[in-house]
């Protein structure tokens, strides 16, 4: 799922990764509308939380062999579609990111994907997440991966060195803010220097 900036294309994009398993493998596209509606549930309960510089209104779906090694391929389908935030106001530095922890079984398997796009309404007392934005995140990450089991294509969190996965039997949201390093701004717009005296 990629996240696009609206105001400067040449930035990193964001992108999210999420797998689901299929009831037969390789995936179509009765596979792919049920992500869909369940993406488009999760999209509903954060969109006024995303700045309207930013869009994931591009989605790419592979078909994951169960062969370790084996590439994924072209994708077998692509979306593309009008989704953009709607809070207004300043988008926070594009590095910073809520992160949405998916909790299997085995503590080691555990997976994590890391939302943009977030305004200054997003943050509450002493620079953390306010506590309203992490509960819509964490009720729309529940809808989401609801919605997938409820269509019998579970979300999951894959291993990519032997391709085995583990069910995600919950998600999980804190008030911290996470840093994606990469994603800051690469160029400068202005700088301003100063000369000090001898």
């Amino acid at each position: 799922m990629r996240w696009d900036d609206l105001t400067d294309p040449s930035a990193d994009t964001a992108v999210t990764t999420h797998h689901f398993e299929v009831p037969i493998y390789p995936a179509g596209a009765a596979d792919i509308s049920a992500h869909e509606s369940a993406f488009n549930t999760f999209w509903n309960g954060i969109s006024n939380l995303i700045s309207s510089d930013v869009a994931p209104n591009h989605r790419r779906y592979y078909n994951v062999p169960p062969t370790p090694g084996a590439p994924s391929g072209d994708p077998i389908a692509t979306n593309d579609d009008a989704k953009v935030g709607t809070a207004s106001g300043v988008r926070l530095p594009p590095q910073v990111a809520c992160s949405v922890t998916e909790v299997t079984a085995i503590r080691r398997r555990w997976g994590r994907f890391y939302l943009p796009g977030f305004t200054p309404t997003s943050l509450g007392p002493n620079g953390r997440v306010l506590g309203t934005v992490v509960a819509a995140i964490a009720d729309a990450a529940e809808a989401y991966g609801d919605s997938l089991t409820a269509a019998g294509r579970p979300l999951v969190v894959l291993r990519q060195s032997d391709r085995t996965y583990q069910l995600v039997r919950e998600v999980r949201v804190d008030n911290v803010w996470d840093i994606i390093r990469r994603r800051r701004l690469s160029t400068t717009t202005q700088r301003e220097t100063r000369s000090i005296l001898p």
